[in-house]
């Protein structure tokens, strides 16, 4: 009977061995920006200022959107919302994906980098913008007065 229990622990030693040694691809996006520190959003979810990197599983197109805010949360530079095409090494075609998966005892690394240029907002002076206030107030008030006269 101590035949069936080698063979158990044989086929176990294997199976861990296996997967220990059998690689896979690490696939990570780096997205920055100028200036730095602006959020990024991929494929509408937050993910961090840049410059980050996040780990992703399948290719095709991304949504990636970037905005930089001052503490106020009012916008430095203007929105930003690209569609980037992830496309796959060669290793990761089929057949060859399943040898760069779950044969090769090394891991691959598919690194991607996007670098972009965020153009500042047009800064309105405070002046101008009182000014545009109090007008609209003035304009709303003679609106109200008129219309509560009628």
């Amino acid at each position: 009977m101590k035949f069936p229990k080698i063979i158990f622990r044989s086929l176990a030693l294997c199976i861990t061995t296996g997967s220990v040694l059998c690689g896979c691809v690490l696939r990570t996006i780096t997205i920055d920006s100028e200036p730095p520190g602006a959020m990024v959003y991929l494929d509408d979810e937050p993910i961090g200022q840049t410059p980050v990197t996040t780990k992703f599983t399948y290719y095709g197109t991304r949504k990636i959107t970037l905005e930089k805010t001052d503490i106020e949360g009012r916008l430095l530079t203007k929105r930003m919302t690209v569609y980037e095409k992830i496309k796959p090494p060669y290793y990761q075609y089929i057949p060859l994906d399943f040898f760069s998966e779950l044969i090769l005892p090394v891991k691959l690394e598919d690194d991607h980098y996007f670098l972009y240029q965020l153009e500042p907002t047009e800064e309105i002076p405070v002046e101008e913008r009182q000014e545009e206030v109090l007008r609209n107030a003035a304009e709303l008030k003679e609106r109200l007065l008129q219309h509560a006269t009628h």
